[in-house]
């Protein structure tokens, strides 16, 4: 009889099995152990937990839920320093995941509930038998099947998605509050639920709890991914706009010059001229004046055209106020990471470094800007300036923006973009300096 016990208590432990692949799948990229040792390790834990906590239960007599809450602590502790996230989405996963699972005991409860009637272990300790242990297990692979596409499509797109990065702190709660009421709504006996119309009632009602969930989840994600389509565009319209500017300045350029190449032969006839009468001095004037006239010339800084706008427009910008950029962009015409994501980095660092130095000294609003290839699998790029202050640091490793100190805008996009290359990011403030510098891997 125990060990029929422990193996009814392990059926119904095994719930953890998918809960740990619900809650896993949507951070799949976030994951700080993947190598196939990490997996064989994690598997065995969670065996290993099941019939621990099975044989546990058996041996006191205890009800699932006894074991289950500190298992779930457990669990969370081991959960937390697996993936590479911040807390609120991690507690948003983890809580979606044990959601789902608490969908299966609620519906197994309804369907079976005319079997459990004649077993004593429910009764005493709210224990399944094994036929619907069985269902139990059943109903949370449907559950899992429903929502799968959330799960591997859905989520994964709201964590990377900046705009939604402030709603993470209260998202969590969504799933959390969702458990609870499933398990507050699930009964306690069987008698209950074949009294009157009350079992038929209840199960077209509770089907309207992941109904509610699953449209929530769909809406989420439509009204995130239209944000996210509106953003993309502005900035494709923005860099048009830029690329609109460099072009009608490489057009005056070229008019330029074809103008001097239709002058040529005059100039050289002048020179002619001047050399032989000896003029010397008039010889340096003239010189001097075409070389003025030639100077006011087509600049480029890359050999990306978007890349390139971009630098004119900010070395603009930068004129304006009296600030001057030293660009060292060595980069391919063709970018090996998205141009989006490098122009989005770059605009960040520039009007940082620009919005720190505009109230400096005139001989101090100088930033330098470099990105170059450092592989054919590394990019690397740096911006740094001088600041005038104290720069203070949040417990992310960023800067915290303030009145004085405007570093810490954007460098929180900046940050999530070199995350999802997998690269890194060094800020350094020595000597009233500082700087940024980043590598991204392209294969990523």
């Amino acid at each position: 009889m125990r060990t029929e016990i422990t193996l009814r208590y392990a059926l119904e432990f095994t719930m953890l099995i998918p809960a740990a692949i619900f809650a896993f799948m949507p951070v799949s990229e976030y994951m700080r152990f993947t190598s196939l040792k990490s997996y064989v390790i994690a598997g065995i834990f969670v065996i290993a937990s099941i019939f621990a906590s099975a044989y546990l239960c058996s041996v006191y007599m205890l009800r699932m839920h006894d074991i289950v809450i500190p298992c779930m602590l457990i669990l969370f502790v081991l959960y937390y320093f697996s993936v590479n996230t911040s807390l609120n989405k991690k507690l948003f996963c983890f809580f979606n995941a044990a959601m789902l699972c608490t969908f299966g005991p609620l519906y197994t409860i309804l369907t079976t509930a005319p079997y459990e009637l004649t077993n004593p272990l429910w009764f005493m300790l709210k224990l399944f038998t094994f036929r619907s242990g069985f269902i139990f297990l059943g109903f949370t692979v449907l559950t899992g099947m429903i929502f799968f596409r959330t799960l591997t499509i859905k989520i994964p797109f709201l964590l990377r998605e900046e705009s939604v990065k402030d709603a993470w702190k209260y998202l969590f709660l969504v799933p959390m509050v969702i458990s609870l009421l499933t398990y507050w709504m699930t009964p306690n006996s069987p008698i209950v639920v074949m009294t009157g119309r009350v079992r038929t009632i209840s199960f077209v009602l509770y089907l309207f709890v992941p109904l509610s969930v699953f449209m929530f989840y769909h809406i989420f994600w439509w009204t995130a991914k239209r944000f996210a389509e509106s953003a993309k565009l502005q900035q494709k319209n923005t860099f048009l706009i830029m690329e609109s500017k460099r072009y009608n300045a490489l057009r005056r350029y070229m008019e330029h010059t074809r103008t001097l190449r239709h002058d040529f032969r005059q100039h050289i006839s002048v020179l002619s001229q001047l050399a032989e009468s000896n003029d010397i001095e008039n010889i340096k004037n003239y010189i001097s004046q075409l070389n003025e006239a030639s100077s006011k010339s087509y600049k480029a800084y890359s050999a990306n055209s978007v890349v390139d706008a971009l630098a004119a427009h900010y070395d603009s910008i930068a004129h304006s106020i009296g600030a001057a950029i030293d660009f060292r962009i060595e980069l391919p015409a063709t970018l090996p990471v998205k141009e989006s994501d490098l122009c989005a980095l770059l605009g960040n660092l520039i009007e940082n470094a620009l919005r720190a130095v505009k109230s400096l000294n005139e001989e101090s609003r100088d930033v330098k800007v470099i990105s170059v290839m450092l592989s054919r699998a590394m990019l690397g790029l740096s911006v740094s300036n001088h600041y005038d202050g104290t720069i203070n640091f949040g417990d992310n490793g960023l800067p915290v923006s303030s009145s004085g100190e405007r570093h810490g805008l954007g460098l929180n996009s900046v940050s999530n973009t070199v995350k999802r290359y997998g690269g890194s990011m060094n800020i350094n403030t020595e000597e009233n300096t500082f700087s940024v510098d980043i590598i991204l891997y392209c294969n990523s």
